[in-house]
């Protein structure tokens, strides 16, 4: 199992554990660019530290800080719902 999968973005945030923080942040905290994509070539890395934040942050947040266009984006993306 991906340390991802077990961090599945709830509606409110959860804390981090150090470990968890360990497992997704790059190695050496480096932050990297790999044209154009960050961490590493792949975006595995990108991917996870992503979900990594949004699960401690929560999704009710991570919806708020979004800018208007992203979240009306996203509202379409989603659609109604039925899936």
């Amino acid at each position: 199992m991906r340390i991802h999968e077990k961090m599945e973005p709830t509606k409110e945030g959860k804390p981090l554990t150090a470990s968890d923080w360990e497992n997704v942040t790059p190695h050496e905290n480096k932050l990297e660019l790999w044209d154009g994509v960050a961490f590493d070539p792949s975006g595995e890395q990108r991917d996870t530290f992503c979900l990594a934040l949004i699960y401690n942050m929560g999704l009710d947040h991570f919806i708020e800080i979004l800018p208007d266009y992203s979240r009306k984006s996203l509202k379409e993306l989603l659609g109604n719902g039925d899936d």
